[in-house]
């Protein structure tokens, strides 16, 4: 019997990319879900256009076994709030958050439960599946540029490594874990510790939420993630609505995200965690520097951006020159 999947869907003023995208999920493998529409306080129509769409919908494949649309609607409050209301609404036993003008395979909700569900009749401790990841297609709208990324094998834990210092092994040699949209996870770990996006954050909440995630997971004997290295989410950059490219230009916005890194492993660290925690900075650093310089902004603003040393506390200078 299929497990209901929860599948979250923010949106404002996307309303007909959002249609394409739920069109394709109900037209997928899987269809034991629930989708869930929020729409963040949409101005330009999109609230009228995607009820009407759900009333259709329901009245066409009543009865039917296809997936089911939920459709909600809030005052704007940006991305996290809306995953944050969609999440007090799921029912599912794993969630799914997927951006609406983003698109999924057919076959990505139902290779993702295989997945997360691996090892479940084996009953051991050691192979509890807390997340499953996909590989991503990932494409820049301005450059037409497109890729497969997240499709290569990754070394796995080694038998002296603690499951922190793995993720901090992967934050600093893979990019993979970041988003939550090519994720799948548990219903039941992110309501038994009330994990939630943090509402006042604009960059990399993202990745804050599946540090989170996986810390709560591993308390309760989680601490495995499977790998699914097909493109099976498409991840379109650059949108209209996006702030993703603005947000990331600011070095005080990833310095947040390292500070939440730090938080997640904890003060008691060993040497390797430090040595790791050494390389994510110095990986932030540079990714930083790229996002400065791809961008379209003048030439003195590049500068002043990247001139970062001024904005890196003197402990953290001091901790990686030792």
């Amino acid at each position: 019997m299929e497990d209901k999947v929860s599948v979250i869907i923010p949106v404002y003023n996307t309303g007909k990319a959002a249609v394409k995208l739920i069109l394709s999920i109900v037209k997928g493998a899987y269809k034991k879900i629930e989708v869930i529409i929020v729409d963040d306080g949409s101005t330009d129509g999109s609230t009228e256009y995607l009820k009407e769409f759900v009333r259709q919908y329901k009245l066409k494949f009543r009865g039917q076994n296809v997936p089911e649309l939920k459709f909600f609607r809030k005052e704007n409050g940006g991305a996290s709030t809306a995953r944050n209301f969609g999440l007090e609404k799921a029912t599912g036993r794993y969630i799914a958050f997927t951006d609406s003008d983003d698109s999924v395979e057919k076959d990505f909700y139902k290779k993702m439960v295989d997945a997360i569900k691996k090892y479940e009749d084996l009953k051991s401790r050691d192979l509890r599946v807390a997340l499953a990841v996909s590989g991503v297609h990932y494409k820049r709208l301005n450059t037409k540029h497109e890729k497969d990324i997240y499709c290569n094998e990754v070394k796995g834990r080694m038998p002296d490594e603690s499951f922190k210092e793995y993720i901090l092994r992967m934050l600093y040699t893979d990019g993979r874990l970041y988003a939550v949209s090519n994720k799948l996870f548990r219903a039941d770990i992110i309501k038994h510790f009330n994990i939630r996006f943090d509402e006042n954050m604009s960059f990399a909440e993202d990745t804050k939420f599946t540090l989170e995630y996986l810390f709560a997971a591993e308390r309760v004997h989680f601490s495995r993630i499977e790998y699914v290295l097909e493109p099976l989410y498409h991840y379109n950059f650059g949108t209209p609505t996006s702030i993703v490219g603005d947000s990331s230009l600011s070095w005080g916005n990833w310095l947040k995200s390292f500070r939440d890194v730090e938080n997640f492993i904890g003060r008691k660290r060993s040497k390797r965690a430090e040595k790791y925690l050494h390389r994510v900075f110095t990986r932030w650093k540079i990714s930083h520097a790229l996002a400065v310089a791809r961008s379209r902004q003048s030439f003195g603003h590049k500068v002043q951006h990247v001139n970062i040393v001024k904005l890196i506390p003197a402990e953290i200078i001091i901790r990686f020159r030792r």
